[in-house]
């Protein structure tokens, strides 16, 4: 059993995942059937057991009716009868609880057998209907495919139904069993049962569940093998039209026109909200001013005006946000069609394919981060109101403006949820889906590209003469184009080998005797140069030309060795000091010589770091061991970061505090072990000095991006909270010539 939920969760899974990015094709072939044979095995098994339970229950609708007029009476008397059977307080709770369970699972039961279930028909044939279709386009193929995954989410939803509901329907067998069980035996001479009438009263609720579990299984399985038979349905139509598909230019520019006049609805909408956004702001300054300073979080009058235009600010805010980005999706969804257009006509480069297919690919990640992000807003603003309703129930004497102005606040969050969140729910999926076709007809271009190789004008003669030209001789040998150019060819086949060789090597080292890193990849190089020379000594054997034939290459290379080796072996002997003392492995954090990055390779004369810039730094290794070398990550990943924040000294710093702890917590880069924490630091000379030190991890996120992304929301909120950041400033104290003479005077008198 444990084994087949196991399957059916994988099953679901993958279903989701291709319900998002996969073919249609993949879709209520395999998976589906496999579920719906699953769930079918399972129905079929518990067919008997829930026969033989309900075997002598009458359980028609004039049954079922007739019982609850039954059980309606029995709860009129219910009272007398159980003090006439001496029950306790205890025992008459029990009773007159399975009395009401079992006359709410009739009622339950009676509305359930009332409900019509559709006859499942078997999936239509369309061939008849796609002979009809003679020019099918691509916009009936986005469409096909579209259906086919709303209708496949659904069987998702109701896969998890119809599991849970088997399972409470094994568990009302199980428990009806052991009543039952429990009931025979005392009929048998055993241990008495202590209220048998109650017992009795349970049996039968535990059979009328399991009943109604059978009516909730049998329903929505009919509606379960109705959506796999419309997939199956779809999914012929789909094969049916893809061998006739057809893109001709008007179609593209009646899809781009289309776009079009929604840009243009967009912009239009667009400027309204702009000069919506301009009088909530304004509005918002004068309820800013009517506050003073008085605390928001109390509610007054004022407080609650400026809470709720605040809440219309942030709605208009975020309004402008989703229509930029709306507009931001058609715009790309224009060039999109276009670049379909191109591949489907067969116009598009080979280096264009692979650019269409990348960026594909990395704008549906955005995007599928920027639907999540919306998400999130919607639970963060979900909470809010909940937060702010039971406030608004906490204090029910507020007078009506107040409760007034509060209600205007959640109506507001309530409205970006439903214009706001809605509209990134509308848009992105169905910007997902275009680039995901785009994703895909890229890569069915790429697959059928092919090289094609041009033949040489030259003529085999000529050819065969420029191959056999003498390039030099010597004693007992002479070198031709043609040897020259296999002995290049068998030395650039060595270095695959060698590099193959050590590799394998290295592997071996990884897996069997589990070195590190870095002492694999030593060992890697050492083993590759080895074999290179091996087989390049091998290369110029097979094709006889000896060494001596390079002599005069002999005194060119003892220069370069006399100017230029030096260098060579001091970067060698340092790369294998590195190595084998282990300052820092691959992918270590390292800072050395102003240059700050991410070890991604340690090799025997140069090591490679990559900075933040993403650009890959190559140092020689002799830097390691002449300069200070940082690792930030040698001993741990986490690194602290401080961020510094002044105020205005009307501002309370209580206040502030916990505004801005609420701010680095909510952070998703910073880590909550450490905790972060607010210090109020010092009373500096034009402001309260705050510091927020908070850790972050150093593989997963930029210390600088985190700080800045920090700033832009403690700037936001503190205009929003109406809290300032003071600029430098001096205050001057003239004393005037009255003054000093008379503090002169003074000084005499007292002298």
């Amino acid at each position: 059993m444990r084994k087949k939920f196991l399957l059916t969760l994988l099953i679901l899974a993958l279903t989701s995942c291709i319900a998002y990015g996969a073919e249609p094709q993949d879709l209520a072939n395999d998976y589906v059937t496999q579920m719906q044979n699953e769930i079918s095995a399972d129905i079929s098994k518990l067919r008997t057991s829930v026969e033989t339970e309900l075997s002598g229950m009458k359980l028609t609708a004039r049954d079922v009716y007739t019982r609850i007029s039954e059980l309606s009476d029995l709860t009129k008397t219910v009272s007398d009868d159980m003090a006439s059977w001496g029950y306790t307080p205890e025992q008459r709770e029990l009773h007159e609880q399975i009395l009401s369970e079992l006359s709410a699972g009739y009622a339950a039961y009676s509305s359930l057998l009332h409900v019509p279930t559709d006859k499942i028909e078997a999936a239509k044939d369309d061939t008849a209907s796609l002979a009809n279709i003679v020019s099918p386009d691509i916009n009936m193929s986005d469409s096909l495919r579209r259906e086919i995954t709303k209708v496949s989410r659904g069987l998702d939803v109701q896969v998890f139904y119809l599991q849970s509901k088997l399972n409470k329907l094994k568990l009302d067998l199980t428990e009806a069993a052991n009543l039952q069980k429990k009931l025979k035996e005392a009929q048998e001479g055993g241990e008495g049962l202590e209220l048998p009438k109650t017992h009795i009263l349970d049996l039968e609720s535990a059979r009328v569940s399991v009943a109604l579990s059978r009516l909730q299984v049998r329903s929505q399985w009919a509606a379960f093998a109705k959506n796999v038979a419309e997939i199956q349905r779809l999914r012929r139509k789909f094969e049916g039209i893809q061998d006739k598909l057809i893109f001709p230019k008007e179609l593209l520019d009646s899809n781009i026109e289309k776009l079009q006049t929604r840009l243009n609805e967009l912009n239009e909408e667009m400027n309204t909200a702009r000069k919506s956004l301009d009088s909530a702001n304004l509005s918002l300054i004068r309820a800013r001013a009517m506050l003073g300073s008085a605390d928001v979080n109390i509610l007054t009058n004022s407080s609650a005006t400026y809470m709720a235009r605040s809440a219309r600010v942030s709605y208009w805010e975020q309004m402008v946000a989703v229509l930029e980005d709306e507009i931001e999706l058609n715009q790309e969804a224009q060039q999109v069609w276009k670049d379909r257009y191109k591949l489907f006509h067969d116009k598009a480069s080979g280096d264009e394919i692979w650019a269409l297919r990348n960026n594909s690919q990395t704008r549906m990640q955005e995007l599928q981060r920027q639907l999540d992000g919306a998400r999130a807003r919607e639970s963060d603003l979900l909470r809010r109101i909940e937060s702010t309703q039971e406030k608004l129930s906490a204090e029910k004497e507020l007078a009506g403006i107040i409760q007034q102005g509060v209600q205007q606040a959640i109506d507001n969050q309530r409205k970006i949820i439903a214009d706001v969140i809605n509209r990134y729910e509308s848009s992105i999926p169905s910007a997902i889906f275009l680039q995901q076709r785009l994703y895909n007809e890229a890569n069915d271009n790429l697959s059928a590209l092919r090289l094609a190789e041009k033949v040489s004008s030259f003529s085999k003669e000529t050819i065969m003469g420029f191959l056999n030209t003498e390039l030099w001789q010597g004693e007992g040998y002479s070198v031709t184009v043609w040897k020259l150019t296999v002995a290049i060819l068998v030395f650039l086949s060595s270095f695959f080998l060698s590099s193959w060789g050590s590799n394998w090597i290295k592997r071996r080292m990884l897996r069997r005797v589990k070195a590190s890193v870095t002492a694999a990849n030593a060992v890697q190089r050492i083993t590759f140069y080895i074999l290179w020379v091996a087989f390049a000594l091998i290369a110029l054997n097979i094709v006889q030309i000896p060494l001596t034939a390079f002599a005069f290459m002999g005194g060119a290379i003892a220069v370069g060795l006399g100017f230029g080796m030096q260098n060579i072996f001091n970067n060698l002997i340092s790369g294998f000091i590195v190595i084998f003392s282990r300052p820092f492995k691959v992918h270590d954090i390292v800072e050395v010589s102003g240059v700050q990055g991410t070890v991604e390779d340690i090799g025997s004369r140069s090591t490679t770091i990559k900075t933040w810039d993403g650009l890959d730094v190559v140092l020689p290794n002799r830097y390691f061991l002449e300069n200070s070398v940082t690792n930030w990550t040698k001993s741990d990943i986490k690194k602290r970061e401080i961020l510094k924040v002044g105020v205005s000294y009307d501002a309370d710093s209580r206040e502030v505090e916990k505004i801005l702890l609420d701010i680095v917590n909510g952070h998703s880069s910073v880590l909550k072990n450490p905790a972060p924490s607010v210090i109020f630091k010092n009373f500096g000379d034009n402001a309260l000095e705050f510091e927020i030190y908070y850790w972050i991890e150093l593989k997963k996120s930029s210390g600088m991006k985190v700080s800045s992304d920090m700033r832009h929301h403690i700037m936001a909120v503190f205009k929003r909270e109406g809290i300032n950041i003071p600029y430098p400033q001096m205050d001057i104290h003239i004393i005037g010539d009255s003054e000093s003479e008379s503090e002169s005077e003074s000084k005499n008198e007292s002298a």
